[in-house]
């Protein structure tokens, strides 16, 4: 509906501007013809040299003014090449004068259709040309001259239009579709119809030309006029079938764009299908793959290179998470082969317990202090460091361990060293795995300290999101080798106290952080040995310090 009345409108308008310029054309025609009677009347020269000819009574006078009048009609002529016939008619003896034309028997300006009078001027036409060797149609223009001294007969300046200037002004082909013209003269009636069967001449068409619409529908024909101010009309008549045909035509081209656009953007969506889509669901095989756990698949590429690139991107992932997935493995067979060890290294911890606290009723019983306490604090490292609690423990809870580890060997080396603490208060709700400390002081007690009295310094603070553990004693200090033999699995284990070196305390930093977690030891042939752990914070900086 919205293309058939822009359409409509589109169509309406050229015509209506097609014969807009119709009867303004018609319209300068007609005009020129008047200005040109002008000259041809009394009020010319032309028209004065006839009323001087017509009252002279002299032969030689007579002559020379119709020399002089034929020669200026043809000299208007030639300056007007759109106009025809032109002569001087006298209706009461029949005859004409000055034509610049033969003009065919019986001719009589009485019998012309009558467009319109203006002023004293008719208009006429279309209608027959006066001239003898032609039956071509044109508009016509009759004036009366007034020429003084014969009132008693009326001459009349008759000028007709071009032979093809009829042609010209209305041609159908102007409107793009069969079309019928239809002038009106000033009582509305037909005066001219290229269309005799359905518009005869002489038809009363008065209610299309006194409309107030320019555009009517009337009998399956729409009528477009343009009113004259000369008072006639013209009308353009186009049969309904014919202004639709215009639009199918349209309607059609439309259609057929339309097509053509569907068929491309088909072709296009297929398009983006192959090169977006397809690759898309490429890629989501190959995350579903990873949600699988199928680390080992083949990639398969698109051969689009945006999403190849993609593609590699996500084929180095899959590798990289695969790897992960295999340290992560390793890791906990490590963990499982450092507990493993472990319990190689336990004695059935209820034997051992109850046989402990048989001694220390024995010696509570004979007096034996020195004994009882002994045997107690042992009683307490041995339930710590073979207990299940857990791997992680709390720091304060592995500090009391260690005090009782280290009030055991005191009374072992009969107070030979001494061991210092500096720990942030903050940090003892700290998180460690269990057993971590008590190696790095054994290791002191047994490859750092000498005959002489010995200071083990133990330093816990923050910094930067690590707790940083410091084990530093003044000792004799290591070589590079003995260092590296010490880190080492292979270490003398029958030198230490429950059987587990340096060694166990990497790989549970290694278990528990990762690369996360760091230790070194520094160590100097008679500086001592410093021994560092840095370990990630579970809690905020703020909250530590």
């Amino acid at each position: 509906m919205a293309l058939q009345t822009i359409f409509h409108e589109k169509i309406e308008s050229g015509i209506q501007n097609t014969l807009s310029q119709t009867r303004v054309s018609l319209e300068n025609t007609l005009s020129n013809m008047e200005y040109v009677s002008l000259q041809l009347s009394q009020e010319g020269t032309v028209g004065q040299s006839l009323s001087i000819l017509l009252s002279s009574q002299s032969i030689f006078e007579q002559l020379q003014l119709t020399t002089e009048i034929q020669k200026n009609m043809n000299l208007v002529n030639f300056t007007n090449p759109y106009l025809g016939v032109m002569l001087y008619f006298f209706p009461g003896e029949g005859k004409v004068m000055f034509q610049n034309r033969e003009i065919r028997d019986g001719f009589s300006i009485k019998s012309l259709p009558l467009l319109s009078s203006v002023k004293g001027e008719s208009f006429f036409g279309p209608h027959q040309t006066a001239y003898k060797y032609s039956s071509n149609t044109v508009f016509s223009l009759a004036r009366p001259v007034n020429v003084p001294g014969i009132e008693q007969e009326t001459i009349y300046v008759y000028i007709e239009t071009n032979l093809l200037l009829f042609e010209k002004i209305l041609n159908k082909h102007h409107f793009g579709m069969n079309a019928s013209h239809i002038l009106l003269n000033q009582s509305g009636k037909i005066a001219y119809s290229d269309d005799q069967v359905q518009f005869p001449s002489g038809a009363d068409f008065s209610f299309i030309k006194n409309s107030d619409v320019n555009v009517a529908e009337e009998k399956g024909f729409y009528f477009f006029k343009e009113v004259s101010d000369q008072g006639w009309s013209i009308v353009v008549a186009i049969d309904k079938r014919d202004f639709e045909k215009e639009f199918n035509t349209w309607l059609l081209r439309y259609g057929g764009i339309s097509l053509v656009c569907l068929a491309l953007s088909i072709a296009l969506a297929l398009l983006v299908w192959r090169t977006v889509y397809r690759p898309i669901r490429s890629i989501l095989r190959e995350i579903r793959s990873l949600a699988g756990s199928k680390f080992d698949s083949k990639l398969n590429k698109t051969n689009v290179r945006e999403f190849d690139s993609v593609l590699f991107e996500f084929d180095l992932m899959r590798t990289r998470i695969g790897e992960l997935f295999a340290e992560i493995e390793q890791n906990e067979r490590m963990k499982a082969q450092l507990e493993v060890e472990k319990l190689l290294h336990q004695i059935n911890p209820h034997f051992i317990h109850n046989t402990l606290n048989t001694i220390q009723w024995i010696a509570r019983m004979n007096g034996q202090d020195d004994i009882d306490r002994l045997v107690s604090i042992f009683t307490r490292v041995l339930h710590y460091n073979l207990g299940k609690e857990g791997s992680v423990v709390k720091l304060r809870d592995e500090l009391e361990a260690l005090k009782d580890y280290v009030a055991l060997q005191r009374i072992r080396y009969d107070y030979q060293f001494d061991v210092r603490y500096d720990v942030v208060e903050t940090l003892l709700d700290q998180t460690i795995p269990r057993f971590i400390l008590q190696p790095i002081v054994e290791n002191a007690l047994y490859h750092g300290l000498g005959d002489e009295e010995g200071v083990i310094e133990v330093r816990i603070a923050a910094h930067g999101g690590y707790m940083n553990i410091e084990v530093k004693d003044n000792g004799a200090g290591m070589t590079e080798e003995e260092v590296s033999r010490l880190l080492s699995y292979e270490s003398e284990r029958k030198k230490s106290g429950l059987g587990i070196g340096l060694s166990y305390v990497l790989r549970i930093i290694k278990v528990h952080y990762a690369d996360n977690g760091r230790f070194q030891v520094e160590s100097r042939i008679g500086h001592g040995t410093t021994m560092t752990m840095n370990i990630p914070l579970t809690q905020r900086r703020g909250t530590l310090e």
